[in-house]
């Protein structure tokens, strides 16, 4: 066999473990507009790159039929792809959305790194307790009335954290629908924010047979970047996150 299609067969295998990693990391820990809300795009762009790009091409330069340190050479680029994957995998496991807060005026989302998995005790429903694997869980926040306690929230928030991270102030989505409902904004407005980009609203208001007047908006943030919940203006449920500044 010559090198090159030694390096072809890596090449073709190495894509397809990626689409695999992919098609996990996409439809279960970053459902629809979360993998860019979180960043993920960056990360997984150098991952995908190193498992498709640096295998088969150490493969082209070390393969050499009836070389005697053939298996050994191959063993080795196999095991430095695959802890390669395995630790990019790792860092998109920690980084994944599993809590999404409203927190009085939009939505913050939490990844696992940004919570430390001891505070989730402190939920006050067991479910909220442990990390989701498919996507994050959307709930509402109520800030405490003791002073000395929300100052604690204010201090987390000039290092760009919040109440969506102290989980003994959660609540159900339900209980904060009538806030949802006062603070959410007119399409209109986003519109006119986003003059040069509602393709996305455009089809979502389409495939869902809805108007403008159907709907309200409210921002979501990361660390990463902004973009707009859109939600049921009558009912403040959440219908998609859209691509659009708020």
């Amino acid at each position: 066999m010559s090198r090159f299609r030694a390096a072809g067969i890596h090449f073709i295998v190495s894509v397809l473990i990626v689409l695999s990693m992919m098609t996990l990391m996409l439809g279960l820990w970053y459902p629809g507009a979360y993998f860019k809300l979180m960043g993920g795009g960056g990360l997984l762009f150098i991952m995908a790159g190193v498992d498709v790009s640096l295998g088969p091409l150490l493969t082209l330069i070390v393969f050499k039929t009836g070389k005697k340190s053939l298996k050994l050479d191959m063993m080795i680029i196999i095991i430095m792809q695959l802890s390669a994957l395995a630790y990019g995998t790792y860092v998109m496991f920690q980084a994944r959305p599993v809590f999404t807060v409203f927190t009085g005026e939009g939505f913050r989302v939490s990844a696992v790194a940004d919570m430390d998995k001891p505070d989730l005790v402190k939920a006050n429903n067991p479910e909220w307790r442990k990390f989701p694997l498919t996507g994050p869980i959307v709930l509402g926040s109520k800030a405490p009335d003791d002073e000395s306690l929300k100052s604690d929230i204010v201090i987390a928030g000039v290092f760009g954290g919040g109440i969506h991270q102290f989980p003994q102030y959660w609540v159900s989505y339900d209980e904060v629908k009538d806030q949802i409902k006062a603070a959410a904004k007119p399409i209109s407005e986003l519109r006119k924010l986003n003059q040069d980009n509602t393709k996305s609203l455009d089809k979502l208001l389409e495939q869902r047979h809805l108007q403008d007047k159907d709907l309200s908006y409210l921002p979501i943030s990361t660390q990463f970047t902004k973009m707009s919940v859109i939600l049921n203006a009558e009912n403040a449920e959440i219908i998609d996150i859209v691509d659009m500044h708020p």
